[in-house]
């Protein structure tokens, strides 16, 4: 016949499915969770729970509660006897319960009733959880409906019931393990004694001769003087230590027997150590040892054996005042140091105004008081009443101790202990008034400091914080302090709080109210959090720090910054009016003088020449000026396209040489073949580069001197040299020439002109093109040398086909017009174009150029933009609406060059935009281009 308690097939696989499912669980509600849901679906029932008992066993607490939704939900406390009179009694002796019908029931009052009807229990099963004679807890399983429960289904309640709870007791069991494991290792960086566990090496003999650490506190290396050891043996660390300490260690590793000693280490500098030795069970020849470093104590304690020795074979000779006093208070013996001491001037129970005796609070004490007084009464008095004295002239202060002198239970005497604690009263005296300093510091710190849990709640706050704010302790705690914050600040505040959790650090800047004055004032607040063993955050320790004033000085840095830009921007504008400005009698004048200089005037053919090169000077630097504008200003535009360096090269030479040849250098030129110098870049700007390079090589060198450029592929980039064998610079100095506006004048050397921008320009072309320039010398008289990088584009075997062949020219005369309100300037291209065989009409404003333009037809309009009156602008689109259908060529003249007015012009209806002043060559190449002229 079976056995009814044992499990069936079924209820096997129930159970076995249960210990697999919470094999895995750590937590002892999930534990009990997960055993009322696997049983409520294999018996169909509509409730289960688990249910902890109180001391007495009358009341359960519900722990879990798995339902079908049939059922509401029975949760809280309950008695037992609210289920009927004799549950509480079968359960406290662990007889299982089950019915099949509880409305069936017989003996219950209507109250008993009741509870079955509103916990919609119709049947039950009810397994009390037993543990050493204990009524622990209940595993209970409802139906709602009337319901025979089999016993297959009784024992499985039963074998769920003692098999869950098991696994519940292991749960709770390790979790408490784990916590004590948390709060030994807390314990064991904590306590201020050193301590290590340590694995014994055995050699064959059986005796130890070496031992390994394998764990150390923080307080082993403070007690050692050794560094890091873990994982290291002894002999690596200390090669000197004494055999003897292996073997007291070994014998405690064999013996199992704890041992407790004091031990000098020679071979750790001759420290002493108080060791307590024992042995770990069950991990091998592993032993714990807790050790504190007493040398210090043990030279106190040798000093103090000495002194006894020493006052045991002379009294005389101890460094302590001792004195022996009959019953009446007289002295009868002093040894030499008392006597020293005090002199003739004992202090006694008479009243003398040289001796002031004070206890340990600073109270004036009476003679009566006195410790020779007290002795007599049969008191002992330890060395507490400081009498103060002024002896030859000199302050002393001296602590009197005394005991009395027994004989058949009478006091016959007593013997007074004396020291001279003078330095000390200044010593703790000028620790008073440390102390005094310090906490006035500390109280006047501008840091808040404060401890929260995780999120920002708050679970302490200094003084501080209620100084500052007027809020205390208890209101800043929890969420409590956000009341101090500025409202604006408190969302960006709670978000710093909310990140940090994930963080190392939290920091947020807001603004804290100042309870004085009601206004809210910048703080920083910075906190870090502290981590369990595990590395779990369990606190935050921050602080809150006023940062007011450096809010103040970041703004008034940026409204410096801001001034400074400003400034700035006007030094730029100002450079480039003044660079227009200047173009407008420039452009008379070198028209003027390249006219004469066409016309042949040989009487004056050298002054003109030299004129027309000071002339250029100042187009140069005007131009410069008006560049260095643009870079300030991040306005300079380029017009890349694909070309060869070697012809950039080509036109810096040329538009160079006439310097060079003038100073009377040779230029030598050593260029690399065309293939490998293809780079895409403005040819206007980088042949502006070369010529920079070329001047300032001419200008820089005595006569006769001699250049050099060169050009040479490296890699994926050009190297293009200019070097020279002129003035050099100091190398110390090298580094400044590209700055703006710097000049390096050297001693003895008057060749320095220009104003300090061109390398400037040369460095900002060469970045914008993704180059470099730099500066090499030997120093003065050595010469210098300037190398240009830029990267290369790939060749892709395309020729220049692409490159415009030149128009043939021919003389044919043309109907040219000249408008400009500066009449110098037109009048000088006029006279040119007249000169050149051409037949010129010229205006001075826009309505006088419109007056002339319908019956004299020009061809081309040379023609100022800035007139006053009707702009050049609307002069050109009234010409252009006048000219439909015939041919024109509109110029226009402008000391504004960026990209924006020339994009102005062209919408204008002007063909083409030129800076002020014009050279001769350039109108040439333009009536060459526009009407096959020259």
């Amino acid at each position: 016949m079976p056995d009814p308690h044992s499990p069936d097939a079924g209820s096997q696989t129930v159970l076995l499915a249960l210990e697999d499912g919470i094999r895995r669980i750590r937590d002892a509600r999930q534990v009990m969770a997960f055993a009322a849901e696997h049983l409520a679906r294999h018996l169909g029932v509509d409730r289960v729970c688990y249910a902890e008992m109180d001391r007495a066993g009358e009341r359960f607490a519900l722990q879990v509660e798995y339902t079908s939704g049939r059922l509401p939900p029975l949760g809280g406390q309950h008695r037992l006897d609210a289920f009927g009179d004799s549950v509480g009694e079968s359960m406290r002796r662990g007889e299982p319960l089950s019915c099949a019908d509880t409305q069936a029931l017989a003996g219950l009052n209507e109250v008993q009733r009741r509870t079955y009807r509103d916990s919609g229990i119709r049947a039950h099963i009810s397994m009390p959880l037993v543990r050493e004679g204990d009524f622990k807890a209940i595993l209970a399983v409802h139906h709602a409906e009337p319901r025979a429960w089999t016993a297959e289904e009784q024992a499985l309640v039963r074998d769920v019931g003692d098999r869950t709870w098991e696994a519940v007791l292991r749960t709770r069991i390790a979790v408490e393990l784990r916590r004590s494991e948390a709060r030994f290792r807390q314990l064991f960086e904590s306590i201020d004694q050193g301590f290590c566990i340590i694995d014994i090496a055995f050699g064959v003999d059986g005796h130890a001769y070496d031992y390994r650490f394998i764990e150390v506190n923080a307080a082993f290396a403070r007690h050692t003087g050794l560094g890091e050891v873990t994982g290291r043996s002894m002999r690596e660390v200390a090669v000197d230590l004494e055999a003897s300490w292996y073997e007291v260690y070994g014998e405690v590793a064999r013996s199992g027997r704890p041992q407790r000693f004091e031990k000098q280490a020679v071979g750790l500098g001759g420290r002493w150590f108080e060791v307590y030795a024992f042995p770990l069970e069950g991990i091998g020849h592993q032993v714990g040892v807790l050790f504190s470093d007493i040398s210090e104590r043990r030279r106190i304690s040798d000093a103090v054996r000495e002194s006894q020795v020493q006052l045991a074979a002379v009294i005389e000779h101890v460094p302590v005042g001792i004195g022996l006093f009959d019953t009446e208070g007289h002295y009868l013996m002093i040894n030499p140091r008392l006597q020293e001491l005090v002199g003739d001037t004992l202090p006694s129970r008479e009243s003398r105004s040289r001796w002031r005796a004070y206890d340990a609070d600073g109270r004036l004490l009476s003679p009566s008081e006195y410790p020779s007084s007290r002795a007599l009464r049969g008191e002992t008095v330890p060395p507490t009443v400081d009498f103060h004295i002024y002896l030859d002239g000199k302050e002393r202060w001296i602590v009197f101790g005394a005991v009395p002198l027994w004989r058949d239970g009478v006091v016959i005497g007593g013997i007074s202990v004396a020291q001279d604690i003078t330095e000390r009263r200044r010593v703790e005296s000028a620790l008073r008034e440390s102390e005094w300093r310090l906490s006035t510091l500390i109280e006047g710190i501008p840091q808040l400091v404060w401890r929260s849990s995780d999120r920002g709640h708050w679970t302490w706050a200094s003084p501080q914080w209620e100084q500052f704010t007027g809020q205390d302790a208890v209101a800043a705690v929890g969420r409590g302090w956000l009341e101090a914050i500025h409202p604006d600040d408190r969302a960006a505040t709670l978000e710093a709080c909310a990140q940090a959790d994930e963080g190392e650090v939290m920091a947020v800047e807001h603004r804290v109210r100042h309870a004085g004055s009601g206004s809210y004032v910048w703080h920083s607040t910075r906190s870090r959090p502290l981590r369990d063993m595990r590395g779990h955050i369990v606190e935050w320790l921050g602080t809150t720090t006023d940062i007011q004033q450096f809010k103040e000085l970041q703004a008034r840095q940026r409204e410096l910054l801001e001034q400074q830009a400003g400034q700035n921007r006007r030094k730029d504008e100002f450079l480039a009016i003044l660079a227009h400005e200047l173009r407008n009698p420039l452009a008379p004048l070198r028209t003027t003088l390249e006219l004469l200089v066409e016309a042949g005037d040989a009487p004056f053919a050298r002054s003109l020449t030299r004129m027309q090169r000071q002339v250029d000077h100042m187009v140069r630097l005007v131009e410069d000026l008006l560049e260095v504008s643009r870079i300030t200003r991040g306005t300079i535009e380029l017009r890349r396209e694909p070309l060869d360096l070697n012809e950039v090269l080509n036109v810096a030479v040329d538009t160079s040489r006439p310097w060079i040849e003038q100073a009377g250098h040779v230029l030598d030129i050593e260029l690399a073949p065309p293939p490998c110098c293809r780079v895409d870049g403005d040819p206007v700007r980088l042949a502006q580069v070369f010529s920079n390079l070329l001047n300032n090589a001419a200008k820089f060198t005595h006569a006769p001197g001699r250049i050099s450029l060169a050009s040479t592929r490296v890699g994926e980039r050009v190297r293009v040299t200019v070097s020279d064998n002129g003035v050099g610079m100091p190398a110390e100095r090298i580094g400044e020439i590209f700055d703006l506006f710097a000049q390096i004048r050297q001693e003895k050397q008057q060749m320095l002109s220009g104003l300090g921008i061109g390398l400037t320009l040369v460095r900002s072309i060469v970045e914008l093109h993704g180059g470099k320039v730099t500066a090499h010398s030997d120093g003065i008289g050595q010469g210098s040398r300037f190398e240009v990088e830029l990267p290369l584009i790939p060749v892709d075997g395309s020729g220049d086909d692409d490159m415009m062949e030149p128009r043939t020219t021919t003389g044919s005369r043309h109907r040219l017009m000249v408008v400009d309100d500066n009449r110098d300037a037109a009048d000088a291209v006029a006279e040119y174009l007249e000169f050149a065989g051409h037949e010129v009409a010229v205006a001075y404003d826009g309505e006088s150029a419109l007056a002339r333009f319908a019956g004299f037809a020009p061809e081309m309009v040379l023609m100022d933009l800035g007139m006053p009156g009707l702009s050049g602008y609307e002069t050109a689109a009234r010409m252009r609406a006048l000219r439909k259908d015939a041919p024109l060529t509109l110029v226009a003249l402008s000391g504004w060059t960026h990209e924006d007015d020339k994009r102005r012009s062209r919408e204008a209806g002007f063909d083409v935009h030129l800076a002020k002043p014009v050279e001769v060559a350039t109108l040439r190449r333009l009536m060459a281009e526009y009407l096959g002229t020259g």
